[in-house]
């Protein structure tokens, strides 16, 4: 999903107390502190079913005993940790959001009714009734998904996050790459032979076959960019050094409009979400979420009849009109 809150796109979640010897309640909890309880089996089965899904459409059911580490951790184990992580992130967010005065509108409340009924009639009364599913919970997993998303916008609305066509332009080059200078050297003097065809050199000197790339600033160091954004459309640069490698570049494209647009999306969104990233990290540090480690002990992703409901595929169609 393309927004902050992406499949799995959290990082390891750290300052989150478990809770050793059964849970503590919230008078426990040390008064600065916001307590709030992770969500429970009904929920986290969700989102499980709906991995298990993907995963087995994508690699079959084979996937889940497959070692990930030398360690003989399995996908599934590893898996199930991801999940815990994004449980944990997903309420700690959605706590933020309420607290900022994130809401739905009267509109999108009944799209997250409507959600939820789909996701309920696919997961069946059956495997819902197993889990403790009632179609008021799955209506809060929906609500809590969507404000957490609409947090970032929250956050970061009256920040400045432009980024000029000159940050983001994008170029195309083909490329040779080489080990070492004195052989790049033998190259550059046939492509300045008259007639000499890049291509054909390429191939006969260059170990990436992939020789044309589109190239933005900070992908390559300093000597490598200056020389090839100042290189004009259908010109071949001398021989740049970079990293310890040696490249003779030819300029196909000086400016990539449509490639451009994309990397400019892609750097107001990094820039919004380093900047929604300190505060949410400030707030992150003021919240304690109680767990209950029986349930994680006890989740599998194969342990039970399989559901038909993808969670986030219901998101993006139903409340977000994306098909």
């Amino acid at each position: 999903m393309k927004t902050w809150i992406k499949h799995w796109g959290f990082g390891a979640v750290i300052l989150i107390l478990l809770c050793l010897g059964g849970c503590r309640s919230k008078e426990a909890l040390m008064p600065e502190k916001r307590g709030e309880e992770e969500y429970g089996r009904a929920e986290t089965m969700v989102i499980v079913s709906t991995e298990r899904l993907r995963y087995e459409a994508l690699y079959s059911d084979k996937i889940w005993t497959v070692a990930v580490d030398n360690r003989g951790t399995t996908f599934e184990t590893a898996l199930i940790t991801q999940i815990h992580d994004f449980m944990r992130e997903l309420k700690t967010m959605s706590r933020m959001a309420r607290e900022e005065g994130v809401e739905l509108s009267s509109r999108e409340k009944g799209l997250v009714k409507e959600a939820a009924e789909e996701c309920y009639r696919s997961i069946g009364s059956s495997l819902a009734s197993q889990w403790g599913l009632e179609q008021q919970s799955l209506e809060m997993l929906y609500t809590d998904y969507w404000i957490s998303e609409k947090l970032v916008e929250r956050l970061t609305e009256n920040m400045n996050l432009e980024v000029s066509d000159s940050e983001a332009k994008v170029i195309t080059v083909s490329q040779i790459e080489f080990e070492d200078r004195e052989t790049a050297n033998e190259a550059l003097v046939k492509l300045m032979a008259e007639g000499a065809d890049f291509s054909s050199v390429s191939r006969e000197y260059s170990g990436d076959r992939e020789i044309r790339k589109q190239v933005f600033r900070g992908l390559y160091g300093s000597e490598y960019e200056e020389a090839a954004f100042a290189l004009p459309e259908g010109e071949i640069s001398g021989i740049l050094s970079d990293s310890g490698r040696y490249y003779i570049l030819k300029c196909v494209d000086d400016y990539d409009e449509a490639a451009t647009r994309i990397r400019k999306e892609q750097m107001i969104r990094q820039k919004k979400n380093e900047a929604f990233y300190s505060s949410y990290q400030e707030f992150k540090q003021e919240m304690e979420l109680i767990e209950d480690p029986a349930l994680w002990r006890d989740i599998t992703i194969t342990g039970g009849p399989a559901s038909g409901a993808d969670f986030f595929e219901i998101f993006q169609r139903v409340c977000l009109q994306v098909e």
